[in-house]
């Protein structure tokens, strides 16, 4: 267990004989400040991660703990903010160098995003196999 990254605690929220649901509130560093019941900020966030079982017994509303390994984060990464960046600057600067000009560059660079995130979405099974999440003992 010494390359694990993500150690988040979480709430089972549904169990099906084919995936657990795990309720994971994320707080920003608000949640210690002493102005944040009159604060205006809205930085909270819920996720859920479904896991696949593990022979174990839980039930809805246990609190558990939901762990990833360090090379996922890296994968996610890649995948979620640098292959995108290195796309929009690739298609920017390929089209700023033949001669278009930096408004008709900078619209195509934005475009290049749409067939990207499609691909990442009908790729979306495959990422799923990919980045697993289990449950810690």
């Amino acid at each position: 267990m010494a390359d694990v990254t993500f150690s988040q605690t979480g709430t089972i929220e549904h169990i099906g004989d084919d995936a657990i649901t795990v309720r994971i509130d994320c707080n920003s560093a608000c949640s210690a400040c002493h102005s944040k019941d009159v604060c205006l900020s809205t930085d909270k966030a819920v996720k859920h991660i479904t896991i696949e079982p593990d022979g174990r017994v839980y039930a809805v509303g246990q609190q558990v703990k939901v762990y990833g390994q360090r090379q996922l984060a890296f994968k996610a990464l890649f995948w979620g903010y640098l292959a995108p960046l290195i796309l929009v600057v690739a298609v920017l600067a390929g089209l700023i160098l033949a001669g278009f000009s930096e408004a008709v560059a900078g619209v195509a660079a934005l475009l290049s995003l749409l067939p990207y995130y499609l691909v990442l979405f009908l790729l979306r099974d495959k990422f799923k196999r990919t980045f697993v999440f289990k449950i810690q003992n």
